[in-house]
């Protein structure tokens, strides 16, 4: 492939999580969750699942760690599994993998077109709710879970749902996989592709319920597709499912110019992409 040089050099020099905030790559605003009108995925085509990258694991271990570490502190007498609520939980991803980990998890989402796309995990019960209001019983959950979700939550009530549901001294953890922007050639494709989920790990998230400030802990990694896979990550995108079909058509060919003409990858090449995971947890 041949990839432009100041492209190049920046994502090779420039490798620091700085995280600057871009003024044209916002975060999605907060939503009310249960105001399904406005949330986007439950007219996702059905490739979430098979594009959207998972955690690393050193990620899913600190909120395993997390949960474990709750649990000591109020055991009261309790000896039966460690359990995790995993809030709009999309296809089950961070579900998955708390379950491989050992807990027992309780998955919600009110998208029945992402549900669907869940694989049937032992451990991972769904059900059908909202972060505001889950249905989940009181004082039950070691750790309460946003992954990727967070931004669609009304954070006041969101969080006072968290603390109803979680046992004493149990976990709060939010979530975010992030292409590293702060590499110049990613950056521009996190513009092309309209991603704009840029969460500055120096604005700790702000929950209601009367938790403690927030703790970051990050993890840098990567992920490795072709072209065609990206090309398909972008329909995931909420700017992309919300847009006509004309300004979807614009945004896949400007989407193909970068990655083919601009980048110079040949169909079916590996494209390295430099990610974060930032994971804040904090304690009721």
């Amino acid at each position: 492939m041949s990839v432009p040089k100041d492209e190049a050099m920046g994502g090779r020099a420039d490798t620091s999580l700085s995280w600057p905030q871009y003024g044209d790559c916002k975060a999605i605003s907060n939503r009310v969750s249960d105001s399904l009108e406005v949330n986007p995925f439950v007219g996702e085509g059905g490739a979430y699942d098979s594009v959207r990258p998972a955690y690393p694991d050193e990620a899913v271990a600190a909120l395993v760690d997390a949960a474990r570490r709750a649990r000591g502190v109020e055991a009261s007498g309790r000896d039966d599994a460690l359990r995790a609520a995993d809030i709009g939980a999309g296809t089950g991803k961070m579900s998955e993998l708390l379950a491989r980990g050992g807990l027992l998890v309780d998955a919600v989402e009110p998208s029945e077109a992402m549900r669907a796309q869940a694989s049937p995990i032992e451990g991972v019960t769904w059900h059908d709710g909202v972060a505001e209001e889950t249905g989940l019983p009181n004082d039950v959950y070691d750790i309460v879970v946003f992954a990727q979700s967070w931004h669609w939550m009304d954070p006041e009530r969101a969080g006072l749902e968290a603390a109803r549901i979680l046992a004493p001294g149990g976990a709060l953890a939010i979530v975010w996989n992030q292409m590293a922007v702060s590499i110049p050639w990613v950056h521009r494709l996190t513009r092309i592709m309209r991603s704009g989920d840029v969460h500055r790990p120096d604005r700790p998230p702000t929950p209601g319920g009367g938790f403690a400030p927030m703790t970051l802990t990050q993890v840098a990694w990567e992920d490795h597709m072709t072209p065609e896979e990206i090309l398909t990550l972008g329909t995931t995108r909420s700017s992309y499912i919300r847009s006509s079909e004309a300004v979807r058509a614009r945004m896949q060919e400007n989407l193909r110019w970068y990655l083919y003409e601009h980048l110079g990858y040949a169909p079916g090449e590996t494209v390295t992409i430099p990610y974060a995971t930032l994971v804040w947890l904090t304690h009721g």
